[in-house]
């Protein structure tokens, strides 16, 4: 079973790696995608991919609802993407990709 951290600033996960052991699953707060934008998310899932290799297992990218972050999570290459809006254009999108879709 892995553990999933979710980010909130690059400085606290570099913290956080640090300060662990084992591998985990990196992700981010659904609401980060509207105050830092989706390209701001994969700058700091990089960075901690680059620092930290041994320690980070996988990324989840979480749009929330969010159409726009979907679609650049897709052209940045993400394939598990959590996403938790119910537009049809937006399921057709994630067919053959690894995702959360969440319904109220």
């Amino acid at each position: 079973m892995s553990i999933v951290y979710e980010i909130r600033n690059l400085e606290e996960a570099r913290s956080f790696l640090s300060s662990v052991e084992e591998q985990l699953i990196l992700t981010n707060h659904a609401s980060s995608v509207k105050y830092y934008g989706m390209l701001a998310i994969d700058y700091m899932f990089k960075t901690l991919s680059k620092e930290f290799p041994e320690k980070v297992l996988d990324l989840t990218v979480n749009v929330g609802e969010d159409h726009a972050a979907l679609f650049t999570a897709i052209k940045l290459g993400y394939k598990n993407i959590s996403y938790t809006g119910n537009s049809e254009e937006a399921m057709g999108l994630l067919y053959g990709y690894q995702t959360v879709i969440a319904s109220d």
